[in-house]
């Protein structure tokens, strides 16, 4: 067996930016409250620790989210707030005064997209683990799998166990719960596009944390906790650390005897 090294981890923050260019903003008529609510703000804050490879997205989700395939194109109602284009915000209104043709939305998946793919690619070739930073709402909204319902301070997701197996997901679980945090596993998701596509436990495994807003900032004004935001960065600072001495490559291959929760 290989220990884990720390260099060798890769934590991707997809949703965190704001940066929308001013001649695409120029077509959104909501204010940047509003927008920004869609984004999981702070979250460069809060997983950008020491030691790990980071990649973050440059370009706001809302114009090409790097978590959804680059051709995951949406134009029903239900779906409209979940493809690589945000067609409609969270709470079913539509995020364009007039959508963007087809085409156009291809040029912004190759300026907004494609580059933290590139990026990614080319980073997975030192990496022996993958964690894909996240915040959630603490509430899920209209146009989400769980609309109205409270969810978790934390959960931990690996594709319904095939980015990771057990034993490295009980290992984020207990490590969050001996924290104080409430965790649930691949709940309310289970992990996206980065997830299903670069992890697989039995070659490059890895994890989706996702840490309810409330937890480190208020939700209505978006204004953040800055102790609790530097408490989580110190908690996932500890958390790679921790990581790395537990972990030995090759552990999720062989055969759990507790599978209990």
């Amino acid at each position: 067996m290989t220990s884990m090294k720390i260099e060798r981890i890769l934590i991707s923050i997809p949703h965190a930016s704001t940066y929308i260019p001013e001649d695409i903003r120029m077509l959104i008529p909501h204010n940047d409250l509003h927008l920004n609510r869609e984004l999981d703000l702070y979250t460069d804050r809060i997983y950008n620790v020491s030691g790990p490879q980071i990649i973050q997205a440059r370009y706001s989700r809302i114009i090409g989210d790097v978590n959804r395939a680059p051709d995951e194109l949406y134009s029903e109602d239900r779906q409209r707030a979940e493809g690589v284009i945000m067609l409609s915000l969270a709470e079913g209104f539509d995020t364009f005064a007039i959508d963007p043709r087809e085409a156009v939305m291809q040029d912004w998946i190759a300026r907004f997209h494609q580059p933290f793919h590139t990026e990614f690619i080319a980073a997975m070739s030192e990496a022996d683990f993958i964690i894909d930073g996240h915040s959630y709402a603490s509430v899920g909204a209209a146009a989400h799998i769980d609309p109205g319902r409270e969810r978790c301070d934390i959960s931990i997701s690996n594709r319904q166990y095939s980015a990771c197996g057990a034993e490295t997901t009980f290992f984020f679980r207990e490590y969050f719960r001996n924290l104080g945090y409430e965790v649930s596993i691949n709940d309310p998701y289970p992990g996206r596009y980065i997830l299903g596509t670069y992890a697989n436990r039995l070659r490059t495994p890895g994890v989706q944390i996702e840490i309810k807003r409330s937890v480190y900032m208020n939700e209505e004004t978006l204004e953040p906790y800055e102790d609790a935001i530097d408490r989580l960065h110190s908690e996932i600072q500890e958390l790679v650390i921790s990581f790395c001495a537990w972990y030995e490559v090759g552990k999720d291959t062989r055969p759990l005897t507790d599978m209990s929760e």
